[in-house]
C-alpha cells in the first residue's frame, strides 16, 4: 500500500437500539451524497442513500426492504454516528433536532 494508506478513516461501534454497528467512514466514492446534502431540493434522498450505504457496509447481508423499514426512532442516533466517524463539522449534522 501507499502512503496513502494512512489517510483512511477509523470505523467505531456504536449501538443503536438494542445492537452494535461498526459504522464505517465514507470516502470519495460518496462525495457526491455528501455535495447533495447542500441541496435542499436533494437533501433527504442524499440523507436516505448515505444511510443505506452506511448500514450496507456495516450489515452486509442486510436487505433494501429491512434497510427500509428500520424504525424512524433510530434516525438521531444513526445519523450522530454518521457525522462522528466522518468528522463532519456541524454544518453537515442532519440529526431531526437542528
Amino acid at each position: 500500500m501507499s502512503k496513502l494508506s494512512k489517510l483512511l478513516g477509523k470505523s467505531k461501534i456504536f449501538t443503536i437500539g438494542e445492537i452494535e454497528l461498526e459504522i464505517k467512514p465514507r470516502t470519495l466514492n460518496d462525495i457526491d451524497l455528501i455535495m447533495d446534502m447542500g441541496d435542499d431540493a436533494k437533501k433527504g434522498q442524499a440523507m436516505k442513500e448515505l444511510i443505506t450505504r452506511t448500514l450496507k457496509d456495516a450489515v452486509s447481508d442486510a436487505t433494501e426492504d429491512e434497510i427500509n423499514d428500520i424504525a424512524f426512532e433510530h434516525f438521531k442516533v444513526l445519523s450522530e454516528a454518521i457525522v462522528e466517524v466522518n468528522n463532519l463539522n456541524a454544518k453537515w449534522n442532519f440529526s431531526t433536532n437542528e
